[in-house]
């Protein structure tokens, strides 16, 4: 298969054994290599080739693309214990990182490239998400408290931890620490809001008694409106917003467009491009115009 000229030759090379330690020893000190064994005429060869074709190019550099042909370098093939096609071998800085065998799909290979590819301060990100995503939030602030110690002018670390804290009720050292910040730090806005509504709930009635009494008169905007910031606190944002809106759609202008900002609240809360956001504020603008 002839590779896409989508794939520039700055990312991609083929390999034999006289090029092999220059191409891809040498070249994955600078940066990962992903070493594809292929055959000519094969399917699953040709498929993987293809997706890689156009995976390698969106990476712009960050990882380097080495192919050998199964067919006229046995030596290369015995040596690295390749069992069969399609396969990768993932080298980083001279050693044998990963292999990766039979079919790929582009989202499998996607998600093996990102993590080549994060920095350092990226796979921490990545680390606290993952604990964030199984609710454990004390070993996500463990870790940005590590990097505030690594980083300590990078506000958006403290931003993200004072949100943390917010989530589990350490309102004071909260409050404490967004008073610290300048109020243009990065991320600010989602501690404000996740704090305005932590506190608004907070000497309300359970949710369970909100809903109810939301489902007994809803055109009740004061019900209406309890149980619509309580559902932001259990992180039910969704149902949230969708309680904003039938609000809007009954009175605009209540309690001086309570609906609308708090819809913005929300907005904030979820973060700059979210797609849950982009939606609702289409919605939103909708109903207003």
């Amino acid at each position: 298969m002839t590779i896409s000229n989508q794939a520039s030759d700055n990312f991609v090379a083929e390999v034999d054994a006289q090029n092999f330690q220059a191409v891809v020893i040498e070249k994955s000190q600078q940066v990962p290599v992903i070493l594809e064994f292929y055959a000519q005429g094969a399917a699953p060869s040709e498929a993987l080739t293809a997706i890689l074709s156009n995976l390698v190019q969106a990476y712009q550099g960050k990882i380097f693309w080495a192919r050998v042909n199964v067919q006229t370098n046995p030596q290369i093939v015995q040596q690295l214990g390749v069992r069969g096609l399609p396969t990768i071998k993932i080298i980083r800085e001279g050693q044998l990182l990963e292999s990766l065998e039979g079919p790929q799909t582009e989202e499998q290979l996607r998600a093996h490239f990102d993590q080549l590819t994060m920095s350092p301060s990226d796979q921490i990100r990545a680390q606290i998400a993952h604990f964030v995503s199984l609710g454990d939030r004390e070993s996500a602030m463990d870790m940005l408290r590590e990097m505030m110690s690594q980083e300590p002018n990078n506000f958006s670390l403290h931003t993200e931890l004072c949100d943390l804290m917010i989530q589990t009720q350490r309102i004071e050292e909260a409050e404490t620490l967004l008073a610290s910040l300048p109020n243009d730090a990065e991320g600010i806005e989602k501690a404000r809001s996740r704090m305005y509504f932590v506190k608004f709930v907070q000497d309300l009635a359970p949710l369970n008694e909100l809903a109810r009494a939301a489902a007994e008169a809803p055109s009740d905007q004061d019900c209406l409106f309890k149980h619509a910031c309580a559902l932001v606190v259990d992180d039910q944002i969704e149902a949230a917003l969708e309680v904003l809106l039938k609000m809007l759609g009954q009175d605009k202008t209540w309690q001086e467009d309570a609906a609308r900002n708090t819809m913005i609240k929300v907005f904030e809360l979820l973060g700059k491009g979210d797609p849950m956001a982009s939606r609702y504020r289409r919605r939103m603008f909708t109903l207003l115009h």
